[in-house]
């Protein structure tokens, strides 16, 4: 599995993974921290066995997961370890958990993956 960026989860396998390393940064002028996601620290990764749509993830990730870190960044939501944040999609298909992991505030590892059905 493609899990070198993120925050992986460590007790099962996912059938579908999106990880980012983002940095969280002071921007001059604005309240908080701005998120920033690098292409070089991101990874997916898609087995076989997957139940879900990998575009219906990925616009989830982006027009829910992201928009809602970006505000909790904006309102210094992330310093400690045990800062982790969860969200999951509307219909429970998909789970995001975001740490800084003990950065100090500098780093944000965000794991994404499809929640599977029983």
């Amino acid at each position: 599995m493609s899990h070198e960026w993120g925050n992986y989860p460590e007790n099962f396998t996912p059938k579908m993974y999106w990880g980012a390393r983002a940095i969280l940064e002071r921007e001059r002028g604005r309240p908080g921290k701005a998120l920033f996601l690098l292409p070089d620290r991101q990874s997916f990764e898609r087995l076989v066995g997957s139940q879900r749509d990998p575009d219906t993830f990925i616009d989830w990730i982006n027009k829910k997961v992201l928009p809602e870190l970006r505000r909790l960044a904006r309102d210094d939501r992330f310093y400690e370890w045990n800062d982790l944040v969860t969200i999951q999609s509307a219909d429970g298909a998909f789970l995001c958990q975001a740490t800084p992991k003990n950065s100090g505030g500098e780093y944000l590892y965000i794991g994404c993956w499809e929640v599977e059905r029983r």
